[in-house]
C-alpha cells in the first residue's frame, strides 16, 4: 500500500506534467510567478506550530512585524530566502548572525501560553521545512510532480534554508522520505489558537491595511482582500484550512483549476521575473552592507 504524501499539495495529483517544464538543478529553479499567491498559505503553516505562532503574536520586535511594517518585512523575508538559496558562504554567515541577533529578543514570558525561543533550532527547522514546501508547491502546481532524482537533489540543496537560521546540518532531512516522515510526525502537534488565527486572518484578507494606511488601506482591503484570502485558502493543505476554520468546496476547486491554467500560461514571463527579483535581494543586501545601511 502506497504511503500518502501529505507534504505534496493535494491539487498536484490533478496536474498534468508539462512538456515545457525546465530542468530543476537547485531550489531556486522552483521559483514561479505563482509563488506570491501561496506565500500567505506558507505563513499560516509556519504559525500553526503554537510556539512559532505565539512567538510572532507576542514578539516585542516591532520592526519585524508584517502588520506594522509590511514593506520592510517583505524585503527582509525576501533577503533571507534569496541569500539562503543564491548567496555565498559569506552572505549566509552574515544573515545567520543578523537573524540570531534579532531572534535573541523573541522569547516567551511568564504570561505566555506556551514556552518558546525564536532561536530554538527545532522551531526554526519547522519554519524551514515549510519554506521548502513553498518552493516545491509552486512548481508542482504548475508543472506537475518533480522526479525522484529532482526531489533528492532539492532536499540536499535546500539545507541552507535551515542552516542560515539556527538549524544544525544533522537536523535536516537526508532524503525526501525522511522529509515526509518529519512532516507527518509534526502534523499532530499543530494547532491555531484564536489570537494567532485573528492575526493570520488580518494578514490573509488584508484587513490590517485599514489600520496601517487609512483610507488607502481600506480600499485595498475591500478590492483585494477577498481574492487574496481565496488564493491563500487554495494554497493550504486541508488540515491547516480546518485550523483556520475556512471552507473549501467543488466550486473553489474548479475556480482554482482555471486560475492555475492562467498562471501556467503566464509563467514563462512571470517566473523569469520572480527568479530575477530573487537575485536582486542578494545584490541589495550586499550593497546595503557596503554602504553601512541596516539590512534587518
Amino acid at each position: 500500500m502506497a504511503t500518502v504524501d501529505h507534504y505534496q499539495h493535494a491539487h498536484v495529483a490533478d496536474v498534468r506534467a508539462s512538456r515545457h517544464r525546465r530542468r530543476i538543478r537547485r531550489t531556486g529553479d522552483l521559483v514561479t510567478g505563482l509563488g506570491p499567491t501561496i506565500a500567505g498559505a506558507n505563513v499560516i503553516m509556519q504559525l500553526a506550530n503554537p510556539r512559532v505562532g505565539y512567538g510572532v503574536v507576542e514578539s516585542r520586535v516591532d520592526s519585524g512585524s508584517a502588520v506594522k511594517h509590511p514593506i520592510k518585512r517583505s524585503r527582509t523575508t525576501g533577503t533571507f530566502l534569496a541569500v539562503a538559496l543564491l548567496g555565498d558562504d559569506e552572505d549566509r554567515r552574515y544573515v545567520h548572525d543578523e537573524l540570531k541577533r534579532v531572534h535573541d529578543l523573541v522569547y516567551s514570558t511568564a504570561e505566555s501560553p506556551v514556552r518558546y525561543s525564536a532561536n530554538d533550532s527545532r522551531l526554526q527547522l519547522w519554519v524551514a521545512i515549510c519554506l521548502l514546501k513553498y518552493f516545491i508547491d509552486q512548481y508542482e502546481l504548475l508543472y506537475g510532480r518533480l522526479t525522484v532524482a529532482e526531489k533528492e537533489r532539492i532536499i540536499a540543496d535546500a539545507r541552507w534554508l535551515g542552516t542560515t537560521l539556527n538549524v544544525r546540518p544533522d537536523q535536516w532531512p537526508s532524503s525526501y522520505r525522511q522529509l515526509q516522515e518529519y512532516w507527518d510526525d509534526q502534523l499532530g502537534d499543530m494547532a491555531i489558537d484564536p489570537p494567532v488565527r485573528d492575526l493570520l486572518q488580518q494578514l490573509s484578507d488584508l484587513s490590517f491595511l485599514r489600520h496601517r494606511f487609512g483610507t488607502a488601506g481600506t480600499v485595498a482591503h475591500k478590492v483585494l482582500g477577498r481574492p487574496m484570502n481565496y488564493l491563500i485558502n487554495a494554497g493550504l493543505p486541508p488540515e491547516f484550512r480546518d485550523m483556520m476554520q475556512w471552507r473549501w468546496g467543488p466550486g473553489d476547486e474548479r475556480l482554482y483549476a482555471r486560475t492555475l491554467r492562467v498562471a501556467r500560461a503566464l509563467d514563462p514571463a512571470t517566473g523569469r521575473l520572480m527568479r530575477g527579483m530573487l537575485f536582486t535581494y542578494v545584490l541589495d543586501m550586499r550593497l546595503r552592507r557596503r554602504l553601512g545601511l541596516k539590512v534587518f
